[in-house]
């Protein structure tokens, strides 16, 4: 490959990382993080942006693109973050007969990637690959690090999980806790359930029950290897 065409290739994959570490940048700035003159950053940027890896709004600002969240979910499909969950999930799911959702943080939203179908025949809809808000939701407080004081949170601080109710789609109740690597929130752990099968007392059980097995996550993530630890 000439140097000429691998330098322009290094030059466009040093834009796609300050994009996707700055979302919501404009031009200027992102060809200043690169050195790059703002024709020459332009010109990869539209690049990005034909090709779906980076979208650009109308107020001209750069944003991660469809293509490149595909491939990310295609990575996450098969990592170890996942396939750690995936048992624990599914055993959650299957004694409650809730489905099981592992989400992460995706700028100011929460993205799920993985979930557990539960058994009853009413379920609410898979929102695998979907995101909402982190503010004002379960999720979001527990990605956030914002486990808010509430009837439907825990009041120790060994097993915090949060509580919502009605946050993103009516009749449903969202409860999250974190999973925590080190000091790091890299996903959390929740449960939807309809509003019509909960109670205090279930909300009470269930909010300790995601934070034991979030915590239980926590620790047999911490117990593998450094290669297998997950940037987000």
């Amino acid at each position: 490959m000439p140097a000429n065409t691998t330098r322009s290739v290094e030059r466009a994959l040093d834009l796609l990382t300050v994009v996707c570490e700055n979302p919501g940048i404009n031009l200027t700035t992102a060809a200043q993080e690169t050195d790059l003159s703002p024709s020459s950053a332009l010109r990869l940027l539209h690049t990005l942006v034909e090709n779906g890896f980076l979208n650009r709004d109308s107020a001209g600002l750069f944003e991660v693109g469809p293509q490149m969240l595909q491939l990310g979910f295609h990575v996450l499909e098969k990592n170890n973050l996942r396939s750690l969950c995936r048992p624990i999930m599914v055993e959650l799911a299957q004694r409650t007969g809730e489905s099981v959702y592992l989400s992460i943080r995706q700028q100011d939203a929460a993205l799920y990637i993985g979930v557990a179908a539960g058994t009853h025949a009413v379920q609410h809809r898979s929102w695998e690959g979907q995101t909402i808000p982190l503010k004002g939701t379960a999720v979001g407080a527990a990605l956030a690090g914002q486990i808010p004081p509430s009837p439907g949170a825990s009041e120790t601080n060994d097993r915090p999980y949060a509580a919502t109710s009605n946050a993103v789609e009516q009749d449903v109740m969202a409860i999250a806790a974190p999973i925590v690597v080190g000091k790091k929130t890299i996903a959390a752990l929740s449960m939807l359930v309809p509003l019509y099968r909960i109670d205090e007392a279930k909300i009470r059980d269930y909010g300790q029950t995601i934070a034991h097995e979030a915590r239980r996550i926590s620790e047999l993530f911490n117990q593998t290897k450094p290669s297998t630890t997950i940037n987000h």
